[in-house]
C-alpha cells in the first residue's frame, strides 16, 4: 500500500525497513511503503493543513517547537506525537487518544506503550522521553478545549 488515512482506530506508525511503515489499527497492521513523517504530512494535506502549519499552530498553542505533537485532523481532535526528532529515522508517530499505559521494561532496556486493544510496542527512548512527550500532546489537548468552548 502507498496511501494510508490516518483515523481514530491508528494506534501508531512506526518505521519498518529502509522506506516502510507499519500502521497499526485497533484491529489491523498495514505496512505502508513511505516514511512515517510523509504518511503524517500527507494526512495533515488531506485533513486541510500542511505539516508545517500543523507544527505552527502546535508552537502558538503551547510554545512546544521540538518534537511537537500536532493535530493531524482537526474536526476529530486526532493528536499525535514523535517518538524522536523528526528528522531521526527512527521516529515514530503515536495517537494520544488511543495509549492506555506506558512502563519501562528493565530486561529488554525498552519503554512499552500499551495501547487500549491490549497492543504492546517497544520503543528504544527512556519512559521520561515517552511520558514527556505524552504530556505535550495532552497539554495541546487541553489548549484546543479552550479554543473551542
Amino acid at each position: 500500500m502507498n496511501n494510508y488515512r490516518i483515523s481514530e482506530f491508528t494506534l501508531a506508525i512506526v518505521p519498518h525497513g529502509n522506506n516502510e511503515s507499519i500502521c497499526y489499527e485497533i484491529d489491523d497492521k498495514i505496512i505502508v511503503k513511505k516514511k512515517t513523517n510523509f504518511i503524517i504530512s500527507k494526512n495533515c494535506i488531506n485533513f486541510g493543513s500542511s505539516m508545517s502549519g500543523r507544527k505552527d499552530f502546535t508552537e502558538h498553542l503551547t510554545g512546544y517547537i521540538y518534537k511537537a505533537p500536532i493535530l493531524v485532523h482537526e474536526e476529530k481532535k486526532l493528536i499525535f506525537f514523535p517518538t524522536s526528532s523528526t528528522r531521526n529515522k527512527d521516529c515514530s508517530w503515536i495517537n494520544l487518544d488511543n495509549i492506555d499505559y506506558t512502563f519501562y521494561d528493565e530486561e529488554k532496556r525498552t519503554t512499552k506503550i500499551v495501547f487500549i486493544n491490549g497492543l504492546v510496542l517497544d520503543f528504544n527512548i527512556s519512559l521520561n522521553i515517552i511520558n514527556n512527550q505524552i504530556y505535550r500532546a495532552t497539554r495541546l489537548e487541553h489548549n484546543l478545549k479552550k479554543i473551542y468552548r
